[in-house]
């Protein structure tokens, strides 16, 4: 017997998250005939799809679980785009993760700007991707921002309230700390420590101007209970056993077996 339902998503927007292709894209592949949903094929990108209990797949390929699921951490450096490809021609994550990604379909779980340095997960593993960057299931981020501007109590009463979550994220705060401390400030030369359980465009850049500081360096030092600290700049990695634990835990994914 299936599962229950759970909360369902937007087809076109589950195959953006999972890395299949840009949300026009997914258009395009859907209109084609491309994708199947528990074996039928998907006739809208808006149909809605439960990424916890439905199969879906691109040109026969699952985008749910795989059967060899892999995880990696890769420190990002600047000038590198969170990206499968780029038209540009810019270095892309995937770059970073050979061999791995020679392998296997492998795709960024969310993006971090191209001048963003540090923490960014890399998978092939579709559902873990949907939770991960769900807000609903409020994963903290925690990163490291060096601003130029005077940083006082009043700017940094401002900023925590940024940082605290909004709608979905809101009801998964009881395992998360979003918030703002200061760690350094030398003249108008400050380091700040922020965590945030959501992952809106350019959330810290637009936080900081708000107050008038100005961000001059960004690094995600953690991403749930991951922490990229001594993984040389550009290097990658697989997640140690117990750590893929620990970030499965966080999200609920223990115990759901064997994929598909």
């Amino acid at each position: 017997m299936k599962a229950p339902a759970g909360e369902t998503v937007r087809l076109n927007r589950f195959l953006a998250q999972v890395g299949v292709a840009s949300r026009r894209r997914c258009d395009e592949v859907i209109a084609a005939g491309r994708v199947r949903i528990d074996g039928r094929v998907a006739r809208s990108p808006g149909e809605r799809v439960d990424p916890d209990h439905d199969r879906v797949t691109v040109d026969g390929t699952a985008v749910t679980r795989p059967r060899t699921p892999v995880v990696l951490l890769l420190n990002k450096p600047t000038g590198v785009v969170s990206t499968a490809s780029d038209p540009h021609g810019r270095p892309t994550v995937l770059d970073l993760c050979r061999p791995w990604s020679r392998r296997r379909r492998l795709f960024p779980v969310g993006r971090l700007d191209v001048n963003t340095t540090g923490a960014l997960l890399v998978t092939n593993d579709g559902l873990l991707c949907y939770r991960l960057t769900h807000p609903r299931f409020g994963v903290p981020r925690t990163y490291v921002v060096r601003v130029r501007g005077r940083v006082d109590a009043r700017r940094i009463g401002r900023l925590d309230r940024m940082a605290r979550p909004r709608g979905d994220a809101a009801t998964a705060v009881g395992r998360a700390r979003p918030g703002v401390t200061l760690t350094h400030q030398r003249g108008r030369t400050a380091t700040l420590r922020i965590t945030l359980v959501e992952g809106r465009n350019r959330q810290i850049h637009r936080m900081c101007a708000e107050v008038g500081l100005h961000v001059t360096r960004l690094k995600r030092v953690q991403y749930g209970p991951i922490s990229v600290r001594r993984l040389p700049l550009g290097a990658a990695r697989p997640l140690e056993p117990e750590e893929l634990e620990r970030l499965r835990r966080m999200v609920g994914l223990e115990g759901k077996g064997e994929p598909r």
